[in-house]
C-alpha cells in the first residue's frame, strides 16, 4: 500500500480542483493520506476557469459511485495564468455536497483591491478556507504566508498539543488549551503544525504600516495595468501572440510566424536566450498545449519602460530564430 499515492484504507474520497490548480493540492492530499489518486482534476473553460458543469458532474457521480466529496478547491488567481475560478458557483456546489471550500489566493487574492476586477472575487465570503502569501504579491520575504479559516476551533482540534511536562496547558476536557500566557494574545502554536516560529506577522504589518492599504491598491492596479499593457503590445504585433487574456499581473504570451512549422520549439528556444541574453527573467508554462512566455509583474521596481523592452527582445530573439528555423513540411 502507497498512502501518499492511494491514500489511506477506508471509504474511498475525493478531492476536487482544476487542472490549472497549483500541484500542492495534490501534495496536500498526499501528506494528509487522502492520496494523490483521489484528486479529481476538473477541465476548465476557455479562460482557464474550473468548470462548474463539470465540477457538478463529477461529484454527481462519485456520490452514485459512493466516494464522499470532502473538499473543493478554488483558485483566486491560478500560478499558470492569473485566471480565477468562478467561486461563488463552485462554493455553492461545494455546499450542496456538505464538502470543504478552500480557496487558494496564494497569488491572487490581493488582486481583489483592484476594484476594476472586485466582482470576479464574487463568493470569497462561502469559503471554510483560504490562503494568500505576502511573500509575493505583497513582496514580503519568502516564507511568509497566512492561513483564514471560518471557525478556528477546526485548528485548535487538529494542532494543540497534548500534555508535556515541559509546556503548559492541555487540551484536555477543555474547548482550548490554557496558559499564564493568554493574556499575552493568541497562542499560535495551537494553530499550526509549528511550535516554535517566527514572528512573520510583524513583516506584514511593517509593510502595511509603511505602505497602506491604498498603497498596495495602487502598486496592484498598476501591476496589472503592465500584463494588460503586454497583451496590447502583442495584439499589435504581427509576431506575437496572446495565449491567455490577463486577468490579473499574469500574461501569457509567445513569439509566432507563419513561416515556421515548430513553435513550441522555436519559442523554448527564445526563452532559453531571453534568460540568458537579456536583463528580463520571466518564467514559462505551457497553456492549451502551447509553450507560453510568462511574465508575472510583482516587482516594485518594474516600469512601463520594462515591459516594452520585453516585448521587443521577444520579437528582436524571435526574429533571428526565425531566419535560420526550418520551414513547414
Amino acid at each position: 500500500m502507497d498512502p501518499a499515492a492511494d491514500g489511506l484504507d477506508g471509504r474511498e474520497i475525493g478531492v476536487y480542483t482544476s487542472t490549472e490548480a497549483h500541484h500542492t493540492v495534490q501534495r496536500s492530499a498526499a501528506v494528509l493520506g487522502i492520496g494523490r489518486a483521489n484528486v479529481r482534476l476538473i477541465a476548465t473553460d476557455d479562460h482557464q476557469r474550473m468548470d462548474v458543469d463539470a465540477l457538478r458532474e463529477a461529484m454527481r457521480k462519485d456520490v452514485a459511485d459512493d466516494v464522499l466529496p470532502i473538499a473543493v478547491v478554488a483558485a483566486a488567481g491560478t500560478t499558470n495564468t492569473g485566471a480565477i475560478d468562478p467561486l461563488r458557483a463552485v462554493g455553492e456546489i461545494a455546499r450542496e455536497r456538505g464538502a470543504w471550500f478552500h480557496v487558494d489566493g496564494a497569488y491572487g487574492l490581493p488582486g481583489i483591491l483592484d476594484e476594476r476586477i472586485e466582482q470576479l472575487f464574487d463568493g470569497l465570503d462561502l469559503a471554510d478556507s483560504a490562503i494568500v502569501d505576502p511573500h509575493k504579491w505583497l513582496r514580503a520575504p519568502v516564507g511568509i504566508a497566512a492561513t483564514f479559516v471560518r471557525d478556528r476551533s477546526v485548528l485548535h482540534r487538529a494542532f494543540t498539543q497534548e500534555e508535556s511536562p515541559y509546556l503548559e496547558g492541555s487540551f484536555g476536557d477543555a474547548a482550548e488549551a490554557r496558559s499564564s500566557l493568554d493574556g499575552m494574545g493568541i497562542p499560535y502554536a495551537d494553530f499550526g503544525v509549528e511550535l516554535s516560529a517566527p514572528a512573520r506577522g510583524v513583516v506584514v504589518w511593517s509593510i502595511l504600516r509603511e505602505v497602506g492599504r491604498e498603497g498596495v491598491r495602487a502598486q496592484i492596479r498598476r501591476d496589472n495595468d503592465f500584463a494588460r499593457h503586454l497583451a496590447q503590445r502583442a495584439r499589435e504585433s504581427d509576431s506575437l501572440e496572446v495565449l491567455a487574456e490577463p486577468t490579473l499581473s499574469i500574461c501569457c504570451f509567445r513569439y509566432t510566424a507563419r513561416e515556421v512549422d515548430d513553435l513550441d520549439a522555436l519559442n523554448a528556444r527564445l526563452f532559453r536566450r531571453l534568460v540568458q541574453e537579456t536583463p528580463f527573467l520571466p518564467s514559462a508554462t505551457v497553456v492549451d498545449g502551447k509553450f507560453a512566455i510568462r511574465p508575472c509583474f510583482i516587482n516594485a521596481r518594474t516600469r512601463v519602460d520594462d515591459v516594452d523592452g520585453l516585448a521587443d527582445a521577444v520579437m528582436r530573439i524571435g526574429d533571428e530564430l526565425r531566419a535560420t528555423a526550418p520551414a513547414p513540411a
